[in-house]
Parts: C-alpha cells; sequence; structure tokens
C-alpha cells in the first residue's frame, strides 16, 4: 500500500483521466431551476406523443392560439369536441350543407306552392294570373277544399270552391275601393256542390281584397286571404292555411 502512495499520478495522467470522465459523461448538465424544461434543453423534434402521458396536456397549457388548423389532422375534431352553438353561420362553408329535411317538403303543384308546416298547419300560396281566355284551373288544393279559377273574355274571373266531405261550412268576403263589401256563404257545404268565392264576379267593381273560411264538420279548419282583379286579364292570389 505504502508503495502505490509514494508512487503519485504525473500531472498528464490526471488531465487525461478528466478528459476521461468528460467524454463518458457527454454533454449532460445540470438543468436550472428546479423540474423545469426550457425549449432550449430539448432538441427539436425529440419529444412526440407516446412520450406524453395522456391527458397530461391540457388547454392551460396551451397558448392563445397556439393550436392552429394545420396542427390538427383531418376530421381529429367532430360535434362531441365543439360546445353547443360554438359555431356560428360565418364558421360553416355553406356549399357543403345539404338540403335542410323541413325544405325538402316543398313541393309545386298546378299554380300552388306546398311551403311544409308552420306550428303543425300546411301553409300553401295560390297565384292565378293569367290572361281572357283561359279555362278552369285548379290553382289549390288543402284539407278538402279546392280553388277553381277561370278567366273568360271580358275579362271575367270566376272562382269556385269545391268540398271533399259532406257537412262542412263556407264563408268569404271581402270589399273594393270606396263601394260596399259583399259576403257569401254556405252552412251545407259538401261533395258535388260548388260555391262561388267571389259572389258572382263582383270584381268588375275594381280591385278586391278578400277572405274565405272552410270548417269541416271535423273540425278541420282552412283559412286564406286573397286579392283579386280584372285589368287587362285577371288576377287571383293569396295564402291558405289548413
Amino acid at each position: 500500500m505504502s508503495r502505490i502512495l509514494r508512487r503519485r499520478p504525473s500531472p498528464s495522467m490526471v488531465v487525461a483521466f478528466i478528459a476521461l470522465c468528460v467524454a463518458l459523461a457527454g454533454t449532460a448538465t445540470a438543468l436550472p431551476g428546479r423540474a423545469r424544461v426550457k425549449a432550449d434543453d430539448i432538441k427539436r423534434a425529440a419529444v412526440r406523443s407516446t412520450h406524453i402521458k395522456s391527458r397530461a396536456v391540457q388547454s392551460k397549457h396551451l397558448r392563445t392560439r397556439a393550436v392552429t388548423r394545420s396542427k390538427i389532422a383531418r376530421r381529429a375534431v367532430g360535434s362531441s369536441q365543439v360546445g353547443q352553438d360554438a359555431l356560428t353561420g360565418e364558421n360553416i362553408v355553406e356549399s357543403s350543407l345539404g338540403t335542410v329535411s323541413s325544405a325538402s317538403n316543398a313541393t309545386n303543384a298546378g299554380n300552388a306552392t306546398n311551403a311544409g308546416k308552420v306550428n303543425g298547419r300546411t301553409v300553401e300560396k295560390f297565384s292565378f294570373v293569367t290572361g281572357p281566355g283561359t279555362p278552369a284551373t285548379t290553382i289549390l288544393s288543402l284539407n278538402g277544399l279546392t280553388l277553381i279559377a277561370a278567366c273568360s273574355a271580358g275579362p271575367n274571373l270566376d272562382v269556385r270552391a269545391t268540398s271533399a266531405l259532406n257537412g262542412a261550412t263556407i264563408h268569404s268576403g271581402g270589399g273594393w275601393g270606396d263601394a260596399a263589401g259583399f259576403f257569401n256563404g254556405s252552412g251545407s257545404f259538401g261533395i258535388g256542390a260548388s260555391f262561388d268565392v267571389l259572389d258572382e264576379g263582383t270584381t268588375n267593381a275594381g280591385p278586391l281584397e278578400g277572405t274565405l273560411t272552410y270548417a269541416r264538420s271535423d273540425g278541420e279548419v282552412v283559412t286564406a286571404t286573397f286579392l283579386a282583379r280584372e285589368t287587362g286579364g285577371c288576377v287571383f292570389a293569396g295564402t291558405a292555411v289548413g
């Protein structure tokens, strides 16, 4: 033992030993702070998703707007990740939307357009705009009520109503300009009957505005508002709810 202590290492040996220790230790150095890793302490792309514990990164760890669209995988965000009412019209590409289901109920039938349901009731518009000599045309068929309009020479506008059920009640009335109004009604309106909606063509007195109510014996009701005119041709148009 004393022989070993008498043979002290030379200065060159000490330097070589220190160099060896540094080489074996690599470039690792103590990190500043307490359990903190800064961006410049980690090699670029060294930390991947497999190195991160599930749910370890939360929203509070992300800088505002740090996650952009290019950093999100396609279809990675589904409806369950989006809060209720979080998206507005500005966030949606309109061309990506299909046909709205309620809008697909809109159909054209003659001159009437079915606009679907409003509060459980069907709303339809009707429009008969034509010249003299136009034969009888069905312009509305709703909940048992049918309206048929014709425009004869003159021109003379004639609008008739028919019923698909017996025991119905129908009333119509209106007014034009400063002249007196008209009213026409039937309490026993049924199959095979023809009801004169305009009361013998009273539109000859000028533009007319009126209403029509059709009540079935089972409680179903159709109401309509309309305008009528005979100037160079015939016009009968409005909206029905039933």
